[in-house]
């Protein structure tokens, strides 16, 4: 695992050596970040030797044990009818799902950045914002790949925003359209056209912290050269089909499921 490059540059990082970057290391310094800022505290008030890579995973831990709030936090709003104990019984559940479980033992980004972006669509579902993009910067400081969940956040919300203020106007036949049909969007646009201005209005303020977010990550990639640090021939851009497939079908039939059932 990627280990063996994170801990030793992040020993670099709590020596106060900021300057020095491993090559091999194509992820921003996140994780190092906030590893001192969690370690160094913890040093000077218990005057431990925490330069050990048994304390620097222990950081993966702190960053689980949020997740594991949040994700209740999140069943809960999706599920108020049932018991908190069930809830936080299901979020320990998720959290521990093989896909993150085996990283908790090691020095690697998954923990954090799974962290910061769970808490960041938390926030966007309590309809905080501009504040849920902070825990989006987080996240990038830790996988910049991270901006696709930006992107799907912000476009969830946006696209929500769109046929919000169209649907009090539809009929119960036009109710039945597919959201990504010609049909469908010949009645949406007249719709979007003459409420423009409103419309307009509400998507800046759902995204008026992700869009310098969205600014800031595309003149990196033009600056960087590519959107990976450090070696950039191990993370090559190619054209993923079955992802492009899954986004069309996950907007298209939650769409259709979201018009279907109102």
């Amino acid at each position: 695992m990627d280990e063996i490059f994170h801990f030793p540059q992040a020993v670099k990082y709590y020596k106060g050596i900021y300057k020095e970057w491993d090559p091999k290391i194509t992820t921003p310094p996140g994780l190092y970040l906030f590893t001192v800022g969690i370690l160094n505290p913890v040093s000077k008030i218990t005057n431990l030797d925490v330069d050990k890579l048994a304390c620097f995973r222990l950081v993966n831990i702190c960053f689980t044990i949020g997740t594991i709030y949040v994700v209740y936090r999140i069943l809960q709003h999706h599920h108020k009818e049932n018991e908190s104990r069930i809830l936080l019984l299901s979020s320990f559940n998720i959290t521990i799902f093989p896909v993150l479980y085996f990283f908790n033992f090691l020095y690697y980004t998954d923990c954090g950045s799974t962290f910061f972006v769970l808490l960041m669509y938390y926030w966007h579902l309590k309809k905080f914002y501009f504040a849920a993009s902070f825990p989006g910067v987080f996240a990038l400081l830790f996988r910049q790949t991270n901006i696709v969940w930006i992107f799907y956040i912000a476009a969830e919300e946006t696209l929500q925003t769109l046929f919000e203020f169209s649907k009090e106007s539809l009929s119960k036949k036009d109710k039945k359209l597919n959201l990504f049909s010609v049909s469908a969007f010949r009645v949406f646009i007249p719709l979007w056209i003459k409420n423009w201005k409103q419309i307009l209005w509400k998507i800046l303020e759902i995204n008026i912290g992700y869009i310098p977010i969205a600014v800031g990550s595309v003149a990196f990639v033009f600056y960087n050269g590519s959107i990976a640090l450090g070696d950039k021939t191990a993370h090559e851009r190619v054209i993923v089909i079955q992802a492009n497939q899954f986004n069309v079908n996950s907007y298209g039939l939650g769409g259709q499921v979201a018009m279907d059932t109102n």
